[in-house]
């Protein structure tokens, strides 16, 4: 399973805002994150749009968390670009030609809940405190 970068990059939009807790603009973020304002921005829309961070216009405008960061979970990253734990795409009855036959689905179905609960269990706030261990 790899994570996309639109999850990765999201992630680490939201810890950074997290930690500053106030606006940041997209010139700032891209310098600490190493990636261009441009992208952060086209990131921002769908996290935005979920109500995970909001937007601050004008001259002292960017971008600054919309819930406490105890409130926002790793899955809610995957859910606000619309992507799902799928680590081998066995599990879904799409994936598989064997569908129910194969005596391996339950098995990968079975991971993706346990790493789903984990993404339910990761906040923002256990990322911040080092404490998600």
């Amino acid at each position: 399973m790899k994570i996309n970068t639109k999850i990765r990059y999201g992630l680490r939009m939201l810890v950074l805002l997290g930690e500053s807790r106030k606006v940041v603009n997209t010139a700032e973020l891209g310098e600490k994150m190493q990636v261009s304002p441009k992208y952060l921005r086209k990131l921002a829309g769908p996290m935005e749009k979920f109500g995970l961070i909001k937007s601050v216009q004008g001259i002292y405008g960017g971008y600054s968390l919309n819930k406490e960061p105890e409130e926002i979970s790793l899955a809610m990253i995957f859910d606000a670009f619309k992507e799902n734990i799928n680590i081998t795409g066995c599990a879904s009855s799409e994936g598989c030609p064997l569908n129910e036959d194969c005596l391996t689905k339950p098995v990968w179905s079975h991971l993706e809940q346990m790493i789903s609960k984990e993404f339910h269990n990761i906040s923002i706030k256990l990322i911040l405190d080092n404490n998600y261990q």
